[in-house]
């Protein structure tokens, strides 16, 4: 054998080596494409579920505010109100919860006379309409 038929079979051993070494780094190369895509795609679902959950919480979010803003509101009308109207509701509850006259002159800042008046409202209130045995009378003094 000659050297030329020496030198073709090393450059031909050569490119076959070449040639299958280019196909195992192509396959490398698929199968890493392949393994990023399906790592993109969870990445992407996982990026879609965090944005519907956070379009959730928005909603929530918006809804109590809502909700603070009418408490707010309703305490801010609650505080410009009169004090004195503020202890007559209290003096109210008081008398439907069996307070005395001297609890309510106490805690209310009542006259006694108004605690009187409000005790016999609340009696007038829960009796029955047409008792011909009614308690309220003319105090005069």
């Amino acid at each position: 054998m000659e050297l030329n038929e020496y030198f073709m079979i090393a450059i031909s051993l050569t490119s076959v080596t070449l040639v299958m070494f280019v196909i195992k780094l192509s396959s490398q190369l698929r199968k890493a494409s392949h393994t990023y895509e399906y790592k993109l795609k969870l990445l992407s679902d996982d990026v879609s579920a965090l944005c519907a959950g956070a379009a959730g919480v928005a909603g929530h979010l918006s809804a109590l505010e809502q909700q603070v803003k009418r408490v707010q509101e309703r305490q801010d009308q609650l505080d410009l109100r009169d004090p004195s109207e503020r202890a007559l509701e209290q003096a109210g509850r008081m008398v439907r919860q069996g307070a005395s006259v001297d609890e309510l002159v106490s805690t209310c800042g009542l006259v006694r006379a108004e605690a009187e008046l409000l005790m016999l409202l609340h009696r007038a209130q829960s009796e029955p309409v047409g008792d011909s045995d009614s308690s309220l009378r003319v105090v005069t003094g």
